[in-house]
C-alpha cells in the first residue's frame, strides 16, 4: 500500500470525515519529504512512520476540536449553505437524525452570531470562516491584534451565553 492511502485509512479510521483525513494525509506527506534524507531504505520503517504520523495528527486535530466545539458547528452551518453538507457520501457515517441535529445547532449558531455586535461578528467569521490569524484581522479591521483577540474571546463567551439560553 502507498504512503498516501496508509495516511488516508488511518486519519479515516479516527476522523470519520474524507475531507479531514486527505488534510491529515497531505501533511503526512509533507513531513515525509522534509526528512526524506534522515529517513532509513526500510520500507516497513517509514510506512509505520506514516501510520504514526497520521495517528498523531488525526488525535490532534481531534484535542483542538474539542477545545473548541463552536467551530464544528460553524464550519457545519456553512457546509449546509452552499449544499455540500445535503449531499450524501458514501463515506459519510452521519445519519439523518445527526444532519437534523447538525442543521438546527448550526441555525442556533447562526442566530447567536446575529445578535453579536458587528464587529464582534466580523471578527468571528474572519477569524473562523476565512482561517485569517489575528494580525491579518487587525490589519483588515485597522485595530491591533491584542484588540482582535480579547473581542475575540469575549465573542466566544456571548455566543456560548447566547446558545445556552436559546437551548433551555
Amino acid at each position: 500500500m502507498e504512503l498516501r492511502q496508509i495516511a488516508v485509512v488511518r486519519a479515516f479510521t479516527l476522523l470519520n470525515e474524507r475531507e479531514d483525513a486527505e488534510d491529515v494525509a497531505g501533511e503526512v506527506m509533507l513531513r515525509l519529504l522534509e526528512r526524506h534524507l534522515n529517513l532509513r531504505d526500510n520500507t516497513d520503517e517509514v510506512r509505520h512512520l506514516a501510520d504514526t504520523m497520521a495517528r498523531n495528527l488525526s488525535l490532534d486535530l481531534l484535542r483542538r476540536r474539542r477545545r473548541r466545539p463552536l467551530l464544528r458547528i460553524f464550519h457545519r452551518h456553512d457546509e449546509d449553505e452552499e449544499g455540500v453538507g445535503c449531499i450524501p457520501d458514501v463515506l459519510d457515517s452521519s445519519t439523518p437524525q445527526q444532519h437534523i441535529e447538525d442543521k438546527e445547532a448550526g441555525d442556533i449558531f447562526q442566530k447567536a452570531m446575529n445578535q453579536l455586535p458587528y464587529k464582534w461578528r466580523r471578527i468571528v467569521e474572519m477569524r473562523e470562516q476565512e482561517d485569517m490569524g489575528f494580525a491579518e484581522i487587525a490589519q483588515v479591521l485597522g485595530t491591533s491584534e491584542s484588540s482582535c483577540r480579547g473581542v475575540m474571546s469575549k465573542a466566544r463567551q456571548r455566543l456560548l451565553q447566547l446558545i445556552s439560553k436559546m437551548t433551555k
